[in-house]
């Protein structure tokens, strides 16, 4: 299993801007690196917190993997909290904290994975942080626009 957690300060941008743009995962194909496409379903909208699932394609290399994840999107506290356990994920479990500051927003962003292949998990492991910065810049740029 890996368990990672990653912070990053953004600056000019709130809180809710990032949440808002992490939340709409229906638009990742358009600005995420390797994701070609996303299906949202089993959605329940409320005032400051949503549920849903989501089946995402990533492209990898030579293959495209599939999986289902179920999100819960909480405005008022700012977090979102994903789960799955489809694979190419024995177990999926990630968190996303926007902490609001003075002059900046407080990215956290913590996983724990357990993928079905020993060489995904390991792959996965080495690169986590130059991945995991590589998206949180492109929720960034996405949400400064």
């Amino acid at each position: 299993m890996i368990k990672k957690t990653l912070t990053k300060k953004v600056y000019d941008c709130r809180a809710s801007d990032l949440l808002n743009v992490v939340a709409d995962v229906k638009s990742y194909p358009e600005f995420i690196p390797f994701c070609s496409n996303v299906d949202i379903y089993d959605r329940s909208l409320a005032r400051e917190r949503d549920h849903f699932s989501a089946c995402l394609s990533i492209n990898f290399k030579l293959t495209v993997e599939n999986f289902d994840t179920k999100v819960v999107v909480d405005r008022k506290l700012n977090i979102i909290s994903i789960s799955g356990n489809s694979k190419p994920f024995k177990s999926l479990n990630a968190d996303w904290s926007f902490i609001e500051k003075e002059n900046f927003c407080e990215v956290i962003f913590s996983l724990e994975v357990s993928f079905t292949s020993f060489i995904k998990e390991k792959l996965v492991s080495l690169s986590f942080e130059k991945v995991a910065l590589n998206i949180i810049e492109a929720f960034e740029n996405k949400a400064k626009e």
